[in-house]
């Protein structure tokens, strides 16, 4: 089965984290797929260093748009790797990309995703307490290095006008277990 990354999960180091098995570059295979988008509306609840409330950080998501094409990473995982990727990717909901949908490759089986879908966890423009972390921005936009012009353009316009403000400084999610996932991965 494969897992198609749109956010974090280009950047090697950050995929890395949900792996027990060493991955390379070479396991993150680029590919264009149609059909959908990348937008700033996934809240995941997160606490910055030094404060002592909780916000709601604002992630990269995806949603269909039968207009549009976008570029992320195919990895190829297994059963017990997808269920760590559950827990990293929590309030995201499991969707299907069919193999069809996927333009620069031929996929053998149709892709998983992760999407937030849940009404109440999509941030909405005017969203009070929302703010996109500056340090999630940058294991993106440093995973980009790794890919081609036509991969890296794709991701430009999302580095543009952001939705909501940007904040610096270390985050954690509240969820110990998704914190756990997304910081730990599948060390002891």
């Amino acid at each position: 089965m494969y897992l198609f990354g749109f956010g974090s999960l280009i950047n090697l180091s950050s995929a890395q984290k949900s792996f027990k098995r060493v991955l390379s570059q070479k396991d993150l295979l680029p590919v264009k797929i149609k059909g959908y988008e990348r937008v700033w509306n996934a809240i995941e609840s997160i606490q910055f260093e030094e404060e002592n409330e909780s916000i709601n950080g604002v992630f990269l998501n995806i949603k269909k748009n039968e207009n549009s094409t976008l570029y992320g990473v195919m990895i190829e995982i297994s059963d017990e790797e997808l269920e760590i990727l559950k827990l990293r990717e929590k309030n995201y909901s499991c969707i299907t990309i069919k193999k069809e949908d996927v333009l620069s490759f031929e996929a053998k089986d149709d892709l998983i995703a992760f999407m937030t879908t849940r009404e109440d966890k999509l941030a909405k423009i005017g969203d009070k307490n929302c703010f996109i972390p500056f340090k999630y921005t940058q294991i993106v936009k440093e995973a980009l290095n790794n890919y081609d012009e036509d991969f890296k353009k794709d991701f430009e316009k999302i580095f543009e006008n952001y939705p909501f403000i940007l904040k610096n400084g270390n985050y954690t999610f509240t969820d110990p277990i998704q914190n756990k996932a997304a910081r730990e991965g599948t060390k002891s």
